[in-house]
């Protein structure tokens, strides 16, 4: 199998590129290949010189609020790149893994968020990856779409690495307690991509889609209060700091953001045999690596 990786040196990426072999790699630097994903002239021909049997897409437009200023370029790399990789993966018989993202949903269900339950984003970032996903399964290549949600690790840019830097420098944390979701490890993405690759991605005919996101439901509060007694009893910080509960309209946004972001994974895990970890847990075992290398 020949596997062919873009956005090779985002969170996810450089995590796929840590747990899988003979992965060739695509970003703007450092990598095998290099590519503007948006150019659509320059991506055709870097897959007809590749020509991979799969292609593992974890690029994508994901700064939320600049998505609402800069709507086109948003919808350039989170609808109409996906929409190109899955007509060339359609012609040539090859398998595209595609992410997509619990802002796709609003409203609260009472219970975590099904494949096949109603999709409503609400923001520009939201619909652009909605757009996405409906791309892929318009094109019934063979694909995986997998929606995930608050997805973090040690690498900067995310709220994980954010909060405990702000704690690290002793400065105490007001974080949303009225937002709920899955907050998903990069690590466990990396390692559910490799089951379905592993285990059912030769069986995979068509768009499928699945959840796949860290057990359980806690707030943007409660993940941050965790966070830091965890990297504090660690030595990743020196010591613990207040984290302050606080709400949505006190932390006012551009892009609005959804109420419940609770996905359930139990499709994954009936389809590949393996369970999805729970979410603190896979936060505990980010910061355990924390000091060795990025997570």
């Amino acid at each position: 199998m020949s596997c062919l990786l873009l956005g090779a040196n985002g969170q996810l990426g450089r995590h796929l590129r840590a747990r899988m072999t003979d992965l060739a790699t695509c970003a703007r630097a450092d990598a095998d290949h290099h590519c503007d994903l948006t150019d659509q002239v320059a991506l055709g021909r870097l897959l007809d010189r590749v020509r991979p049997s799969t292609i593992i897409n974890a690029a994508a437009w994901t700064a939320v609020d600049d998505a609402e200023d800069h709507r086109d370029a948003a919808y350039r790399l989170n609808r109409d790149v996906p929409a190109q990789l899955s007509s060339w993966c359609r012609d040539n018989d090859a398998l595209l893994i595609h992410y997509s993202t619990d802002y796709v949903f609003s409203g609260n269900p009472g219970r975590g968020w099904h494949e096949d339950d109603p999709v409503a984003p609400e923001s520009v970032y939201g619909a652009s990856k909605l757009a996405g996903e409906q791309a892929v399964a318009a094109s019934e290549c063979r694909a995986l779409i997998l929606r995930t949600a608050w997805v973090y690790s040690a690498l900067p840019g995310n709220f994980l690495s954010a909060i405990l830097k702000r704690a690290g420098q002793g400065g105490d944390l007001r974080v949303v307690s009225d937002q709920v979701g899955s907050p998903t490890w990069a690590g466990t993405l990396a390692t559910a991509t490799e089951a379905l690759l592993d285990r059912v991605g030769q069986r995979i005919e068509r768009p499928t889609l699945l959840h796949v996101a860290g057990k359980g439901a806690m707030s943007w509060y409660e993940l941050a209060r965790e966070a830091v007694q965890m990297a504090a009893g660690r030595g990743i910080i020196k010591s613990t700091v207040a984290v302050e509960p606080i709400t949505s309209d006190q932390w006012p946004q551009k892009a609005k953001r959804p109420e419940w972001s609770v996905l359930d994974g139990s499709r994954y895990e009936q389809l590949t045999g393996e369970s999805l970890p729970d979410a603190l847990a896979a936060l505990a075992e980010c910061l355990d690596q924390w000091k060795d290398a990025a997570c």
